[in-house]
């Protein structure tokens, strides 16, 4: 009997002593990263940001909700631009339990997006809810991955602008075809999702599935209700608080599963394709002799064999591309709607160019329609926020103290989001019409980390250019046809709708009056 008892005693002090050694090296470690972090702090003269007042301060889940319901009334980046005015450019949130630093200083933004860019990665936890439709991909990786992929792409979209605006032509025909000539309203907006969404698919995959024919098909409508579905889910999963990411993550919805499931059933068919067609071919020179169209998935699948990975690289492709131009362009008639003094001003330039065909050169020169482009970028999107997250400890330039000043010392594993929403509605940026559509404020202006609607630095949109040009040769081919327009919309104000870029809630509803 006492043998078993000195047998316990001894397994209880052996417990003890483990649990003591254990909370003795975390409290150790902990010390140990504190003072790491003070030293690095006071090596930099680093302060801290200002804090946002949450009412939940472990998870932060009342700013999610605040979020969620702005998000539902159409006003979402509008909430981060009150954010800004009352805490500051730049300040600290809780999110799902961990800091994040938000941003508008233009320093902050240029320091994360070119001159510590090394320093940042894509969010993992944002990377993961999306991962079961989109993957790992170039969107995802950093690093060498990252770069191989980049280098790939990136020329493939500078080759296929010059070879571009022909192609673009002969569905922007079948375009023009289906919108009223009568003065009748019609909302642009879908018709102009249509649009893209054949352009896009062409460029990605050599094919379009017939999305500005009369009576779309089967084929096509059920290819894109999946697609907005899973992008919905997509959207969903990533910006979920504490509880709801986790559930997200544990047990997958199955309205989402067999949404991006058939998504991925036709990119596979075109993957399948695009490796039979390029088995023994080589990639394309970087000035090929004879100028060719394009087609970004054969060009990809001469460098990447594994179909699973190829997927997942044309998909990232996709996406963007698919919203990019679209937007932009529905945008852009959303605003000269209700300003059709622009409008005029716009066909008379339009006018002026001729019956002489018109080539990529002579639509870069198009001024008036550049102007038009970034300011409505400027004021409406295409996106709000740049999220990225601190893969080593770093440092931001500016934000910190009380009067904003000083460094910010930034954690590995941190959340900085550059609100590039915000900026562009700055007042001491862009003076106190800032929130006015005024494209005449571009005469002559050279902007730099102030206005990054595309990102900036190694990491910003290859396809950036493609979105102006497709954006632009659509407004110009809509002036010259069409003497004027006119808001349908009682509406006024821009609601916007986040799935994922920006578009309006209430559609584009407008009418077009033939000389």
């Amino acid at each position: 009997m006492e043998a078993l008892f000195l047998q316990r005693d001894s397994a209880i002090i052996f417990l003890v002593c483990t649990v003591l050694a254990v909370t003795l090296s975390l409290l150790y470690s902990k010390w140990r990263r504190n003072t790491q972090i003070r030293a690095l702090k006071n090596q930099y003269g680093c302060k801290d940001p200002n804090k946002y007042p949450h009412t939940d301060r472990v998870w932060g889940s009342d700013m999610v909700e605040a979020r969620r319901k702005a998000m539902k009334e159409g006003r979402f980046f509008k909430l981060y631009d009150t954010q800004f005015e009352l805490y500051g450019k730049t300040f600290e949130e809780i999110w799902r339990g961990k800091p994040l630093i938000n941003t508008t200083e233009p320093a902050n933004v240029q320091k994360v997006a070119a001159l510590a860019h090394e320093d940042y990665g894509k969010d993992p936890e944002r990377l993961m809810a999306q991962a079961p439709f989109l993957g790992p991909s170039i969107l995802s990786h950093h690093g060498p991955v990252w770069k191989h992929a980049r280098a790939m792409v990136r020329p493939i979209f500078a080759r296929a602008e010059l070879s571009d605006i022909d192609h673009l032509a002969s569905y922007a025909d079948r375009f023009m075809k289906l919108v009223p000539e009568d003065g009748s309203m019609v909302d642009v907006q879908p018709l102009i999702r249509r649009l893209f969404l054949d352009v896009t698919m062409d460029f990605i995959f050599g094919k379009s599935l017939g999305f500005l024919q009369p009576e779309v098909p089967a084929e096509a409508t059920k290819f894109l209700e999946a697609f907005m579905k899973a992008q919905e889910w997509a959207v969903k999963r990533r910006d979920a608080g504490w509880w709801d990411f986790r559930r997200y993550r544990y047990n997958e919805d199955k309205e989402f599963k067999d949404a991006y499931t058939t998504v991925h059933r036709y990119v596979d068919e075109q993957v399948a394709r695009a490796l039979r067609e390029t088995m023994n071919d080589k990639p394309a020179p970087e000035d090929p002799p004879v100028r060719k169209r394009y087609v970004l998935l054969d060009e990809m699948a001469k460098e990447i064999r594994d179909p699973i990975q190829l997927r997942y690289h044309v998909l990232a492709v996709f996406v963007p591309g698919r919203d990019g131009a679209g937007r932009a362009a529905s945008n852009m008639i959303f605003q000269l709607a209700r300003h059709p003094n622009i409008w005029t001003q716009l066909r008379q330039r339009a006018l002026s160019v001729g019956d002489a065909p018109l080539t990529f050169e002579k639509l870069k020169s198009l001024a008036e329609f550049r102007y038009v482009f970034h300011e409505t970028v400027r004021t409406i999107g295409p996106v709000g926020r740049i999220w990225r997250v601190a893969i080593r400890d770093t440092i931001l330039p500016i934000g910190g103290g009380p009067d904003q000043k000083s460094p910010i010392f930034v954690a590995r594993g941190t959340a900085v989001v550059s609100g590039t929403w915000a900026m562009c509605h700055d007042k001491e940026i862009w003076g106190d019409d800032a929130n006015d559509f005024r494209p005449d404020r571009w005469i002559g202006r050279k902007t730099l980390w102030e206005f990054v609607p595309f990102w900036g630095g190694p990491r910003n949109c290859p396809a950036q250019q493609q979105v102006m040009t497709h954006a632009m040769y659509l407004l110009f081919r809509l002036t010259r046809r069409f003497e004027c327009i006119e808001n349908c919309d009682p509406v006024l104000e821009y609601i916007q709708n986040m799935s994922p870029s920006v578009e309006s809630r209430n559609g584009v509803k407008v009418a077009f009056k033939s000389p």
